[in-house]
């Protein structure tokens, strides 16, 4: 490798990222003691099983991981991008090897064997405290941020209506780029087809940001070069175009079965000020996504969020059942937007399905979420509303209707900002994710209580309330490409015992309470109820809460499962207690806010 050549400096800057404590002549030390190795697209750096202890570092380029597991079918279990160790666990234990990784473009990787990883050590001591350092920190995350990966570098970008110009969309993503200080170089067919694949490639791994390969139908040669040299490849077209598969698509083969496939996100364009989208499902017919982006011209939030995701920034929002108390997510999300804090993901359950994905559906703009809270509270929804109590006590009926009549057909993948809830399905006893289908079944699914509520039938199968099984979906939302996680819990999960021995008759409660003495504090039949049914879920919150920016345990005792009477004080609540949480944190913990 030449000296100082800009391919060795962005070595360097790897390795620096990687080892932050290194000096640069140890840097230098590792890149010459270390094996360059060049994989092509599909070439397997070693299998599943296979022995050896060598570690490698990802210089360029980007590996999938694969394993069998107990099904026997392969499964891919995530990518690894430029800067991040692979087989590092082998190099101390010897063990084979738990996984194949391939490289899914073409790649470069710095092999360092057991013996040069000790002449290292016996040069510089301190290196296997960094390294013993960075496989504990690793051993640490937990299985949810196991599934964070590296962002992507190049990016193809695929216009299907070849004859449109969208540079007014793309010019405003350059410009938040720019504003982010990530820095861009464009690719297209006029500018770069005539180059070879060695001066590609070189000009793709020597840019320090992101590379965006603008394809073009009327040269599939480049295209099928930019497909292969793509880490992400997004299809842009005009949400109101035909939505069959375009001959773009077909050709490349884009969305075929194959262990290298690329993930594919498709960019839905729409005009200024456009009304809400209306049947987003079409576009899904025959291609296989991975994420699906509504973006409005001109739309301030629209264009940070996209920016946000191709960049690894992105937050999602989870939030929690709790009855009545869920009013109080309505006061976190104005808190939220108050702080400049914007809503890439929502995801809730029961309580935080009903007022999360109302907050969504009104585009997190404040004055409708507070128009919905006094709205839905004047209507009393969970009063005269009982029924024979053979299924539950409640029929549901009044909730449904005020869901028909807010949302009306709405599906949930036409929401502006990706949304989803979660259900117990009763039939099979597993955990539903509804992130499809007409908005308010699904919500009406989420927040059925068993008792409460009648079951929501779904697919020919019977769901009940989220909470059942996850009362607080953190775990869902490491689907999304998120970076930040504002998780809102409803219910305390800290020990609260009582003042005594054993639980008083029916008449000793009816007379405590008839005179006011409040001596007996015990919950109703509902908290009861719910309670002991997410038990089981509410250790699973315990588990999932640690790998969150911001985990907030809402305060609102002595507010019921049922009392929406105090909507406006629960809503106050939500709001100071969210802005608290954020403003407490440390400067550096503030991931929303942009650097000067």
């Amino acid at each position: 490798m030449e000296p100082n050549s800009p391919r060795k400096s962005h070595y360097q800057r790897i390795l620096f990222r990687l080892f932050g404590d290194a000096d640069l002549e140890f840097i230098d030390q590792i890149l010459s003691s270390g094996k360059s190795l060049e994989l092509e697209t599909g070439q397997f750096l070693f299998h599943q099983g296979d022995t050896g202890n060598s570690l490698y570092i990802v210089l360029s380029g980007r590996f999938r991981a694969l394993a069998t597991q107990n099904d026997n079918v392969l499964h891919a279990l995530g990518d690894i991008g430029e800067g991040e160790p692979i087989g590092e666990f082998a190099l101390f234990t010897s063990a084979p090897r738990s996984a194949s990784v391939v490289a899914i473009r073409k790649s470069v990787v710095l092999e360092l064997t057991e013996f040069e990883y000790l002449k290292l050590v016996s040069k510089k001591p301190e290196f296997s405290t960094l390294m013993a350092r960075f496989v504990i920190n690793r051993m640490r995350r937990n299985s949810l941020q196991q599934h964070l990966e590296s962002s992507a570098k190049n990016i193809a970008v695929m216009n299907l209506q070849a004859d449109r110009d969208i540079t007014a969309y793309t010019s405003a993503i350059q410009l938040e780029f720019e504003a982010l200080n990530v820095p861009i170089q464009v690719l297209d067919h006029d500018s770069h087809a005539s180059w070879d694949t060695h001066d590609l490639y070189r000009a793709l791994e020597d840019h320090e940001g992101l590379n965006f390969l603008v394809c073009s139908e009327a040269d599939l040669h480049w295209s099928q070069q930019c497909a292969i040299y793509a880490d992400l490849i997004v299809i842009a077209t005009d949400f109101y175009a035909e939505s069959e598969l375009y001959e773009i698509e077909k050709r490349l083969g884009l969305y075929s079965q194959n262990i290298l496939n690329k993930k594919i996100f498709l960019l839905l364009l729409h005009p200024e000020n456009a009304p809400n989208p209306v049947n987003t499902r079409r576009w899904f017919e025959n291609r296989k996504l991975d994420l699906h982006i509504h973006y409005r011209l001109n739309h301030g939030p629209d264009i940070r969020r996209f920016a946000r995701i191709l960049t690894n920034k992105a937050i999602g929002l989870v939030l929690g059942g709790g009855g009545a108390k869920g009013f109080a997510h309505l006061g976190a999300v104005l808190a939220l937007n108050e702080m400049g804090v914007e809503i890439d993901f929502l995801g809730g359950t029961s309580a935080g399905a009903l007022y999360g994905i109302t907050t969504s559906y009104c585009d997190f703009d404040p004055e409708k979420i507070r128009f919905y809270a006094n709205d839905s509270a004047s209507n009393k929804l969970t009063r005269n509303d009982f029924t024979f109590p053979i299924l539950s006590i409640m029929s549901g009926k009044k909730m449904i209707n005020y869901l028909k009549k807010m949302m009306g057909e709405t599906h949930l993948e036409d929401f502006w900002v990706t949304s989803y809830c979660v259900s117990t399905n009763f039939s099979n006893a597993s955990t539903r994710i509804h992130d499809s289908g007409v908005a308010w079944k699904q919500i009406a699914a989420s927040i059925a209580i068993p008792g409460i509520y009648p079951p929501v039938v779904i697919d020919h199968q019977l769901h009940v309330d989220g909470g059942v099984v996850d009362n607080l979906p953190i775990e869902t939302m490491y689907n999304y490409p998120v970076r930040h996680i504002i998780a809102i819990s409803l219910t305390q999960l800290r020990s609260q015992p009582v003042k005594f021995e054993e639980i008083p008759s029916a008449g000793t409660l009816l007379m405590d309470s008839l005179l006011g003495r409040k001596k007996y504090r015990l919950p109703g039949i509902t908290s009861i109820l719910v309670n002991s049914l997410t038990l089981n879920s509410r250790q699973k919150q315990e588990m999932s809460k640690s790998g969150v920016a911001v985990y907030l345990e809402m305060e609102l005792k002595g507010i019921g499962m049922l009392d929406d009477s105090r909507w406006k004080e629960i809503v106050q609540k939500g709001h100071d207690q969210m802005k608290s949480a954020l403003e407490s944190l440390p400067e550096e913990e503030k991931f929303w806010v942009r650097e000067p």
